[in-house]
């Protein structure tokens, strides 16, 4: 699978990519960073790639021991989160492909998603939980059992909130001091 990278500079003829890469797989997620100066990729090679927007040539890359569903990167470009089949999510730094951490969930892992400044990580699974991270363990600060597989996640910009949609036709608001929730059904796609 290829992946591209489009600088937009306004007009509305048609641009062609910056550079492209080849990766030995469908990618399955993208993310980039508040600035642009750096992406992630997962995908099904198993691998999670970061590059810089001046390279087609990848910073690093993690194989992972599945294939990468889902992938996030904090504002400033310093962390990568990623889930994985092999029910793991993993931390990394922008410096290395080695990951900080990661952690073995009961099933495989989907969406990830990660503060602005990089400190909290929230990821989904399908084993019916999601999980909230501080940059600092592999530890969850807690976790929380839904009706079903965890098919998105989100998490506000400071951190302070996190929101999940599951396959049991909900959306789960959660303080993150607070795991009270409140739901609403709702379909979830």
């Amino acid at each position: 699978m290829i992946v591209w990278l489009f600088l937009c500079t306004g007009g509305s003829e048609a641009k062609e990519p910056d550079w492209n890469y080849t990766t030995g797989g469908f990618v399955n997620d993208v993310a980039i960073s508040a600035d642009g100066e750096y992406f992630a990729a997962g995908s099904h090679d198993d691998k999670v790639y970061l590059f810089d927007k001046d390279s087609n040539t990848p910073q690093w890359s993690h194989a992972a021991g599945d294939i990468v569903t889902g992938v996030a990167i904090s504002a400033d470009g310093e962390y990568v989160a990623a889930g994985s089949d092999d029910s793991k999510v993993y931390l990394f730094d922008k410096d290395s492909g080695t990951p900080l951490w990661s952690y073995t969930a009961g099933n495989k892992m989907g969406p990830v998603a990660i503060s602005v400044d990089g400190e909290y990580i929230v990821a989904g699974s399908h084993d019916d939980k999601v999980y909230l991270f501080d940059k600092d363990s592999s530890t969850p600060l807690w976790s929380y059992t839904t009706g079903g597989s965890v098919g998105s996640v989100a998490i506000s910009a400071d951190g302070e909130y996190i929101t999940a949609g599951s396959l049991d036709n909900k959306v789960y608001l959660f303080d993150k001091n607070n795991i009270t929730t409140q739901s609403r059904n709702t379909t979830v796609y």
